[in-house]
């Protein structure tokens, strides 16, 4: 059976240093793209509000991608590689969805959940500042971060993104929606898991720190 490990196989050929400035680089070109993107939509929000932190969002991504560690340990196998990267994409299929006429019919209905995504995405860009430079999307360790949202939530930039998922769900309903809003939130909730297991390995003290904050289950043993 072979092991899943893109990384490993392309360490024959360069250094693991290399590879994770390669990976800095590719992404922060990508997240530039993306900003300026998403700079030139402006017109295009009706809600500015949320088109001001979901900019901010590409804006952090970048930054922490000029700034970020070499992980301590870094990730390996299907389990800690492909499902977050599906994490991490499945979102996007909630916008290939209509918007509901439910909510089409009311500014009210509109306003209640650009709010609640407003919020939401707050919550996950306020969890992304204070990781900054341990932020992964697979499942990796750098440093142990333990202030800012961590000191009341184990996991907020998670919780931020199934809020954030839940509520564009809600504006595009449909039954594939809630399919893949129920999808999303069980490989987000796997991957905390995992990433707890790992913190655990790294820094035993973790579990002190964990017990002191929210999340769907008690702290590892």
């Amino acid at each position: 059976m072979i092991h899943f490990d893109p990384f490993g196989w392309l360490e024959r050929f360069f250094s693991a240093k290399t590879l994770h400035l390669l990976i800095r680089l590719f992404v922060g070109a990508m997240l530039v793209v993306f900003l300026i993107h998403r700079i030139l939509s402006f017109h295009r929000f009706w809600f500015k509000p949320l088109w001001g932190v979901e900019t901010l969002i590409f804006a952090v991504f970048l930054l922490i991608y000029i700034i970020r560690k070499d992980p301590v340990d870094r990730s390996r196998g299907t389990r800690e590689i492909l499902i977050p990267l599906l994490g991490g994409v499945l979102p996007f299929g909630l916008l290939l969805s209509p918007v509901h006429p439910w909510v089409l019919r009311s500014e009210t209905h509109l306003y209640a959940v650009f709010i609640w995504m407003t919020g939401a995405t707050c919550l996950t860009l306020w969890g992304l500042w204070t990781l900054k430079r341990s932020f992964s999307v697979t499942v990796e360790v750098r440093e142990l971060v333990t202030g800012g949202p961590y000191r009341f939530v184990r996991h907020p930039i998670y919780l931020g993104e199934i809020l954030t998922a839940s509520a564009v769900a809600v504006l595009r309903l449909s039954w594939i929606n809630l399919f893949l809003t129920a999808l999303f939130i069980m490989i987000q909730l796997y991957r905390s898991r995992m990433e707890e297991e790992k913190l655990l390995r790294f820094f035993p003290d973790y579990k002190h720190f964990a017990a002191s904050s929210f999340w769907f289950w008690r702290p590892p043993s």
